[in-house]
């Protein structure tokens, strides 16, 4: 089908990126985009059309399906954490962290335990394991590696997270892509073709385990301590002086179970298909809970409820852009007008394989690993659909590539919140993870090279 804008289209997703890569602002990329596209369908009396798309998307049941669980997973998460249960969970595992190896190795297994969300994995993780790190002289780097890589890598494989319910929703709201059952049944379709994060998850655990040589800064780091020298670089030294780090307080061990229960409840609601009513039926048992066991107040219980709502904004501020871009370029027909041009030549065994790169090079270049997968999904599923590639793997590839972006871009928000845990120069974690990163993603292509062939 010839699209009835041609090349016209391909303004609109080229400004995007080109936008995103040198203001690094993912929003204003995606409204601007948006707008750009109305103006090529409507020109002088586009800003009507515009309006009229941002209402669509907010009415969209979709839409608010996914916003809301957004919100009520950022209010779980900010609930949890500031409940003690997750620092009581913590005290089982740092008895076994009694050195070099088995500290690293104890990070990995709580980095795989906090699969809620990366940003609280990271912070919890890092709050806990910092002072053991130290004292059995692990670089910094190290510990901020394995950080960084069992979050996202972790997260996109649950679906009761936070990246689980944002890909869930965007995936559903696909409409090439004709999917029957809820978002959550579908997501669990797509979780055996998360290579990229199946292989960050083993290369950190290969690492951790000692049997994985340092690579690059990571080798520096490691004689650089080795050699009687900081756990932190000397660029690093300003974010360190005149802190002292304290002991981090041992909560009663049956504080555990203010995580547990909840948690429980969330995951047994959403294995039934009712994730909203799980989030939100969670959310209440965390205030019955915590009230009267005075763990917090009423005041404090809704401070942390507000404060998981603004962490949740700005996720809901891309959700919206993704979405008004989406029905543009569907709009302009951008799908049909690349699949007609690209599907004689494009072949099924190599397209996931092709997917992951497009999509983890643009996540890199943008730091946006919701942004780039949300505005590529429209774009790539219905050329897949097209040239017979099976459209789980892709998604999988597109997803993995975001969970790429965020792993390893310098900029992004995990890398820059990982180093500032850690209290490292953001350079630092950057360049010293990023050889791992680049083995997992080369791993990653083999494998959907591999699956690719296999699966035509």
């Amino acid at each position: 089908m010839s699209s009835g804008f041609e090349w016209l289209c391909l303004i609109p997703p080229l400004f995007i990126i080109v936008w995103a890569v040198v203001t690094k602002k993912t929003f204003s990329a995606l409204i601007i985009g948006a707008a750009l596209s109305y103006v090529l369908m409507y020109k002088d009396d586009f800003f009507k059309p515009f309006v009229d798309s941002l209402y669509s998307v907010l009415m969209d049941a979709d839409t608010i399906w996914v916003i809301l669980l957004t919100i009520f997973i950022g209010i779980f998460i900010e609930l949890v954490t500031h409940s003690g249960g997750v620092d009581a969970l913590t005290q089982y595992i740092l008895k076994v962290a009694t050195n070099q190896r088995r500290t690293l190795l104890s990070t990995f297994i709580l980095g795989l335990s906090f699969f809620i969300g990366d940003v609280s994995n990271i912070g919890t993780v890092g709050a806990a394991m910092k002072k053991t790190s130290d004292k059995n002289r692990i670089p910094r780097e190290a510990l901020a590696y394995i950080l960084d890589s069992t979050a996202a890598p972790v997260c996109i494989m649950v679906p009761v997270s936070s990246w689980g319910v944002f890909f869930a929703g965007i995936f559903m709201a696909e409409k090439s892509l004709d999917l029957t059952g809820t978002a959550m049944s579908n997501y669990l379709h797509v979780i055996p073709f998360m290579f990229y994060s199946m292989a960050a998850i083993l290369v950190v655990f290969l690492f951790s385990a000692g049997w994985l040589p340092k690579l690059g800064m990571m080798k520096t780091a490691y004689k650089r301590v080795e050699s009687g020298g900081n756990v932190y670089s000397e660029r690093s030294s300003y974010l360190n002086e005149g802190k002292r780090e304290s002991d981090m307080e041992k909560p009663a061990a049956w504080k555990i179970l203010l995580f547990v229960i909840p948690l429980v409840i969330l995951v047994v609601w959403a294995i039934k298909g009712m994730f909203m009513e799980g989030a939100m039926i969670a959310i209440g048992i965390c205030g019955v809970l915590y009230i009267p066991l005075r763990v917090m107040g009423f005041a404090d219980y809704c401070r942390n409820c507000m404060n998981g709502f603004k962490n949740m904004i700005s996720p809901v501020i891309i959700i919206v852009g993704a979405f008004m871009v989406r029905d543009a370029l569907i709009a302009m027909e951008l799908p049909e007008y690349i699949s007609g041009a690209v599907e004689s030549v494009l072949s099924p065994a190599i397209f996931p394989a092709l997917t992951f790169v497009a999509v983890a090079m643009l996540s890199f270049t943008t730091g946006s690993n919701w942004g780039v997968p949300a505005v590529m999904v429209p774009i790539i599923v219905p050329i897949a659909i097209s040239i017979g590639c099976n459209p789980f793997i892709i998604l999988g590839a597109i997803a993995c590539g975001g969970c790429f972006g965020s792993h390893a871009c310098f900029y992004s928000d995990a890398t820059v919140f990982t180093s500032a845990v850690c209290k490292i120069e953001n350079m630092d974690h950057a360049l010293s993870q990023l050889p791992y990163c680049i083995l997992s993603a080369v791993i990653t292509v083999i494998a959907y090279l591999a699956a690719g062939i296999m699966m035509m």
